[in-house]
């Protein structure tokens, strides 16, 4: 017995035997993790950058929500047409994407002072966006 899946043939008795073009739905393509990273990174920086001249206590709530808010719907977005992943690998990936996005910033394009650097304003921001990613994950691939 035999199905279609993504216009490729599964034989349905061997559950492990995929055709060379099918992509298990376990697979966490680490391409789309992250760009949806990126995504919500870039917005982050933007609204923090159009945000800085706030009241201190109000930039740091702000920075807060965003960074739920932007991770949470970008990675409900992910999670929506990916059900079948491990949150916990796609939390792992996309927080090594996200080191690396703000390494490549700070060293190369970033030129004023290192301030922020600070675990209010950067491992606070890092340890929330991972829990969102996670619970999100967590969330959407039960339903």
């Amino acid at each position: 017995m035999c199905i279609f899946y993504t216009k490729d043939i599964i034989d349905v008795n061997e559950k492990t035997r995929y055709t060379r073009n099918a992509m298990h739905p376990k697979t966490v393509r680490i391409a789309t993790v992250a760009i949806t990273a990126f995504i919500a990174w870039l917005i982050t920086l933007a609204a923090l950058g159009a945000t800085a001249s706030l009241p201190r206590v109000a930039f740091i709530v702000v920075h807060y929500v965003l960074v739920i808010l932007l991770f949470g719907v970008a990675f409900g977005i992910y999670y929506k047409d990916h059900k079948a992943v491990d949150p916990f690998t796609v939390t792992v990936i996309a927080m090594v994407c996200l080191f690396a996005y703000e390494f490549l910033f700070l060293v190369f394009l970033f030129e004023g002072s290192r301030w922020f650097l600070t675990y209010v304003d950067w491992l606070v921001p890092s340890f929330l966006i991972a829990s969102t990613i996670y619970w999100t994950g967590k969330f959407f691939t039960k339903f």
